[in-house]
């Protein structure tokens, strides 16, 4: 799993590229979790670079998930292929992070909650 991230000043855009799985655990602990310390009140993952998700790899993600909650931050989801966008919302993971189609739609999101 790679990740690349952009300073925006709508927030932080955060590039995925792999297989997120029980197996990229210790790189995405490793490079989230400096970059959810950043002072952005949004947090955008670009999923259109993740080729698999599995439940183990969206269970690596929710001890940033609660850190944003509690900071009173937000993680949204953009570019989620279909078949991923199922197993989070199987999974319950879509009652934790926002989903939406794209870039654009999540800086709308964005813009109307100011």
């Amino acid at each position: 799993m790679e990740i690349t991230t952009q300073l925006t000043n709508t927030g932080l855009l955060v590039f995925l590229k792999g297989a997120l799985d029980g197996l990229s655990e210790e790189a995405v602990k490793t490079q989230l979790k400096s970059l959810f310390q950043l002072n952005r009140k949004y947090l955008f993952l670009d999923f259109s670079g993740v080729t698999e998700v599995t439940p183990a790899g969206l269970r690596n993600l929710l001890p940033y998930v609660q850190q944003v909650q509690q900071q009173k931050k937000e993680l949204i989801l953009y570019n989620v292929k279909d078949a991923v966008h199922g197993l989070i919302n199987s999974s319950g993971f879509d009652s934790l992070v926002k989903v939406v189609d794209s870039l654009d739609t999540a800086i709308r999101y964005v813009n109307g909650k100011k």
